[in-house]
């Protein structure tokens, strides 16, 4: 199981961007979706997907996500 702290850099990212510069509801999202144990983040992490592409503004720069995607930056 994943857990977003460490093992889901397709979602970290975005997660961390939301929780810092997201509104209310987004940011309490996000907070939620990094603080969960692994079975809790797993019922989550459908719905972060979700709000993922509603919110694209969250979306990491262009050099972390080929960072992520393993690239040379």
């Amino acid at each position: 199981m994943l857990v977003a702290q460490s093992d889901d850099r397709e979602l970290l990212e975005w997660l961390a961007n939301a929780y810092q510069r997201g509104g209310g509801f987004i940011s309490s999202l996000a907070s939620a979706a990094l603080r969960a144990d692994p079975e809790n983040y797993a019922l989550m992490r459908p719905l972060v997907l979700r709000m993922r592409e509603k919110y694209p503004i969250y979306e990491p720069s262009e050099e972390v996500q080929r960072e992520i995607r393993g690239e040379r930056v």
